[in-house]
């Protein structure tokens, strides 16, 4: 009798692991996997306005309008995830989600682990400093200083090697979750770093408090390249890509990307208004 219901519970563990393996075997690292589970997953990182913020407890922004089009021409539903910003490409990488769309820009290091779509928008760094705060103006007058920036950007990785470099060898490094947070902590430290639309849209309606310029040095040279923003997805993954690079250009050509560059940031830019006057977050 107990070899019996050892027989049966044993069978009853193999068949509950195949269950399981069934579960989690979604392939979201090809076109295929995608359309039989019948969503698009996308990981973002919701604080990083006008590509992707929290509006009305949703998650919105141009990554977000290009993933719809995206999701509309393979035939699925859109499935939108809220993660930390430097675990995206990883979980890219191992098919834990199909796509990463996150403000994230092109460079070697992300290309050993993902692919990415053609450019859809390109930008510069910025600083943000407090509004009296006139000894900062160059990137040499940063030296010393305690510098904010998104944790896993292209932000923390210049300033990591300009300190590296010996450029701000005497500056502290501090990283935060998202760029409005680490402007909302100027006065305890010195500087933030962050892209130029984001930098103008947390200045926007906080002009009493801080002032952005871009990020040169004391020749007036430019600090970091200009960046390219791109979608990622798993490597070897063509068939996806070639819908996204096909959405994008139908997009660029029409002028949406544009148009939704101008809404979003407009949007966000009241979001922060409203935010500031109720002191409520603005990543809801």
């Amino acid at each position: 009798m107990k070899k019996t219901i050892s027989l049966i519970l044993a069978a009853v563990m193999i068949l509950a692991a195949f269950a399981l393996t069934g579960c989690s075997s979604t392939d979201y690292k090809s076109l295929d996997g995608i359309k039989k589970a019948g969503k698009l997953v996308v990981y973002t990182e919701a604080g990083f306005p006008p590509y992707e913020f929290v509006s009305d407890n949703e998650i919105v922004g141009v990554d977000i309008q290009i993933m719809k089009a995206v999701a509309e021409k393979i035939g699925v539903t859109l499935e939108v995830k809220d993660v930390a910003f430097n675990t995206i490409c990883a979980s890219v990488k191992t098919g834990k989600a199909a796509v990463g769309a996150a403000g994230i820009t092109i460079d070697d290091e992300r290309k050993a682990s993902v692919d990415f779509s053609e450019p859809y928008s390109s930008t510069e760094q910025y600083v943000i400093v407090a509004i009296d705060n006139d000894s900062i103006k160059t990137v040499e007058d940063l030296n010393g200083k305690q510098i904010g920036v998104q944790e896993g950007t292209t932000s923390d990785f210049l300033v990591s090697d300009l300190i590296s470099k010996g450029t701000l060898a005497n500056s502290a490094l501090k990283s935060f979750l998202a760029p409005a947070i680490a402007a909302a902590q100027i006065g305890k430290i010195d500087a933030v770093i962050a892209d130029k639309l984001t930098a103008g849209i947390i200045v926007a309606n906080n002009s009493d408090k801080y002032k952005t310029f871009k990020l040169t040095d004391k020749n007036g040279g430019d600090v970091g390249e200009t960046e390219q923003y791109g979608i990622a997805v798993a490597k070897g993954n063509t068939e996806l890509l070639a819908v996204i690079n096909e959405v994008i250009d139908e997009l660029l050509k029409d002028g949406s990307i544009e148009k939704w560059v101008t809404e979003y940031s407009e949007l966000a830019k009241k979001i922060e208004e409203s935010t500031a006057s109720t002191g409520e977050s603005t990543n809801g």
